[in-house]
């Protein structure tokens, strides 16, 4: 009985290592205009099919494929006649299917999107734009209050009214999603998570095998599914000055499915990078904004230390700098080159890479020496 579940799991996965993956299939996907999103998404589904198809996959992988495109399609078509209610019902039920596969959903401090450090730490930077004299502290790079919330606007998982706090895994990160700022705008502040925020995993990706082999959890078709999700979450749309982004749609409907089911955030990678294969460092967290009268629960479940302008630090001395600190953000077998292709550098080689060990290794000092290196 074991080696026929053997032969039949290497069956599941070998198609994916069998000409399945080609250049197309790489994301961000990037358009010019909004109204070649859907036709592009289109598309794109049928080449992943046809793909798989050629490649051999299993019966099951295939329906999947099938399913999942067009239920995603139906989904962008019914919100396009605004019928919003029967879109987020068909992608809650998406999200509900792949719920209880903790590939898909668990305890951030479990989850396959965000290794933690040696340290056991759940690590994470958020970033504010301005120049020194704005003097930001730790509260102002906290989410938007209840009382400041008309000011939330429409980003890819959160909504007009309902914001949500964007976090990511290296300042790098936090630099790319915030538009490349210049160095004497660039605030960024070390965050620490006690792990207990249950979110959905779309940092998924056509090369990422490697945790595809818990047979018993049927982690092949359930990363299938996420892949399906992330495909149509992941485009880059150039248009400017749009009223509308038909690339938010499905993130959103995701969003707003995950809140209906009780998780607090989506795990994604940013779509500012050249290619997702550079974007280990580059993994963005979507937390959920809930209000209460004093705030949001969300933060009692974190620490958060003041910013530190890049332009400032960059002025210290090599032997003020210099830090070592565990980070998260290469703790796995992943190569974490930022780049292009052929333009591409290991993360460990950069200026940001120190900027985080120095980030987290000035603010443990802060918190030694206050006694309040607890989370």
């Amino acid at each position: 009985m074991g080696n026929f579940l053997a032969k039949d799991h290497l069956m599941k996965i070998n198609w994916l290592n069998n000409g399945f993956i080609t250049k197309e299939m790489r994301s961000p996907y990037v358009v010019e205009k909004d109204n070649e999103y859907l036709p592009c998404l289109e598309k794109l589904y049928k080449h992943v099919l046809a793909q798989a198809t050629k490649a051999g996959a299993d019966k099951k992988s295939l329906e999947i494929i099938r399913q999942y495109s067009s239920k995603i399609l139906n989904a962008l078509e019914t919100y396009y006649m605004a019928d919003i209610e029967q879109s987020n019902l068909i992608i809650r039920k998406l999200i509900e299917d792949v719920s209880s596969n903790p590939f898909a959903v668990s305890n951030l401090a479990e989850s396959c999107a965000f290794p933690k450090s040696r340290n056991g730490e759940i690590q994470f930077y958020r970033c504010r734009i301005g120049n020194p004299t704005c003097d930001f502290s730790a509260k102002d790079l906290l989410h938007l209050p209840r009382s400041a919330r008309s000011k939330a606007g429409n980003y890819r998982f959160s909504i007009p009214g309902n914001p949500s706090l964007y976090l990511a895994n290296s300042s790098y990160g936090c630099w790319i999603e915030t538009g490349f700022p210049s160095e004497i705008e660039f605030n960024v502040s070390p965050i620490l998570l006690d792990g207990s925020q249950k979110i959905l995993n779309l940092a998924v990706y056509v090369r990422d095998f490697g945790n595809l082999n818990d047979l018993a959890n049927d982690r092949v078709h359930c990363w299938l599914k996420l892949l399906m999700l992330t495909i149509a979450s992941s485009f880059r749309i150039k248009e400017e000055g749009r009223c509308f982004r038909s690339e938010y749609i499905v993130p959103q409907l995701i969003m707003m499915s995950c809140k209906k089911i009780g998780l607090d955030g989506i795990a994604y990678f940013s779509t500012r990078v050249s290619d997702v294969a550079f974007a280990r460092c580059a993994i963005n967290l979507a937390l959920f904004v809930e209000y209460e009268d004093e705030g949001s629960s969300l933060v009692r479940h974190m620490k958060i230390g003041d910013p530190t302008n890049y332009f400032l630090y960059k002025q210290l001395l090599p032997s003020i700098k210099q830090s070592d600190y565990e980070l998260a953000s290469i703790n796995h077998p992943f190569i974490t080159n930022i780049g292009k292709y052929e333009n591409q550098h290991p993360y460990q080689e950069t200026e940001f890479f120190e900027f985080d060990k120095y980030l987290f290794k000035t603010w443990s000092d802060q918190r030694h020496k206050a006694g309040k290196d607890d989370i």
